[in-house]
């Protein structure tokens, strides 16, 4: 079985390090602080978070993913679903399905995980109003249960229709909820400052900033080796930094090209680098269709500018070289192409860097954009 896991939560033996974050983590929890985590997409932000909530006994864990949110409505309803998968006792969802009678809900058992699931009737629009409400219901169960509320992504909260106003009610009312410890975890650096670096933001100093960056290569290495050590697979320095280097030191990106390297070699294996380039073209395999679809959302000024990108690197995006190598446009309309793809999030900053959000996606693309 492969030992590597990417794209999901990983917890206990497939978690690694960080020991001195989950002890901050699990110390501003215990004493209801309020934490904002930061750090780059595939980092392990959230399962940092869990581990942490997870070594503490008798803290439960209300997670709510704002990722891709658009509407006050989609947010209530997404928090009363996180509601349900924690308060499973009978009574008190029978009580909350009376108070929310408004909106029909039903509560069925997923077959496959045997947790309840509630749905609403989708003609009824829950509003900004509502969020109180809501948060009404989670300081309740706040009152006789310890529990950690997670808001991931939470960067996206700014995309919804009255956000400024809905921002500032969920302000308004956590700052109340003296029992409860709110984690707002983000990936998008420059949103999140927005939030609660900016003066002029309701969550403005509202949570204490925790960043995460890149597991140290010596810590990060060792993990790597013993789980190619349980498949009879001996890998070499010189493999697992070529992958770092091609995963920009990225958590979940390296796990993915290690994933990779176990299924294109074999017990008893030496994994070395010659071994990177099947593994590269089995990722290649397996995300294809989505690096189509993010040529198909590009123009051929967009295209020139992400495979320029892809040869030379983020760090002097408008040098000579580079626009030499985009053509003849003006610096503006290049920025307004590279702006363009870091709003569709194909490409991100990172301090004065622009990187690929993918960095297979940048592999794939070097061949191609010749």
């Amino acid at each position: 079985m492969n030992p590597f896991k990417y794209g999901s939560i990983v917890l206990e033996r497939d978690f690694c390090g960080r020991e001195d974050l989950l002890k901050q983590i699990a110390g501003h929890i215990k004493a209801a602080q309020n934490i904002v985590v930061l750090g780059e997409r595939r980092i392990g932000k959230s399962s940092l978070v869990y581990e942490a909530v997870g070594r503490l006994k008798g803290t439960g864990l209300l997670y709510v993913d704002i990722l891709g949110i658009k509407s006050v409505d989609a947010l209530c309803k997404r928090i009363l679903r996180a509601i349900v998968t924690i308060e499973k006792k009978a009574s008190w969802l029978t009580r909350m399905l009376k108070t929310l009678s408004y909106l029909r809900p039903a509560i069925t058992i997923d077959p496959v995980t045997s947790m309840p699931v509630i749905s609403f009737d989708a003609s009824v629009e829950l509003t900004v109003n509502s969020i109180q409400e809501v948060l009404d219901l989670l300081e309740s169960i706040g009152r006789k249960r310890r529990f950690v509320v997670v808001f991931d992504e939470f960067q996206d909260i700014q995309k919804i229709g009255d956000a400024d106003e809905s921002i500032a009610l969920l302000r308004s009312k956590i700052q109340f909820h003296k029992l409860i410890p709110y984690v707002f975890v983000g990936s998008i650096r420059h949103r999140m400052d927005e939030l609660f670096i900016s003066p002029d933001s309701a969550f403005f100093k509202s949570a204490i900033p925790i960043t995460v960056g890149p597991l140290p290569y010596e810590e990060f290495s060792r993990f790597l080796t013993r789980k190619f050590e349980k498949g009879r697979r001996k890998v070499c320095d010189e493999t697992l930094k070529l992958v770092f280097e091609i995963a920009n030191d990225i958590t979940g990106d390296i796990q993915q090209l290690c994933e990779a390297l176990w299924d294109v070699t074999s017990e008893r294996e030496t994994v070395a680098p010659a071994n990177l380039q099947a593994a590269l073209e089995l990722i290649f395999t397996r995300e294809q269709k989505s690096y189509e679809t993010y040529i198909g959302l590009l123009t051929d000024l967009q295209f020139k500018c992400l495979t320029a990108l892809a040869r030379e690197g983020g760090k002097n995006v408008y040098s000579m070289k580079l626009l030499k190598m985009i053509g003849p446009h003006s610096s503006a309309s290049v920025n307004r192409a590279i702006t363009r793809m870091i709003d569709i999030n194909i490409l991100f900053k990172s301090g004065k860097e622009v990187r690929f959000v993918n960095p297979f996606f940048k592999a794939w693309l070097l061949p191609r954009g010749r």
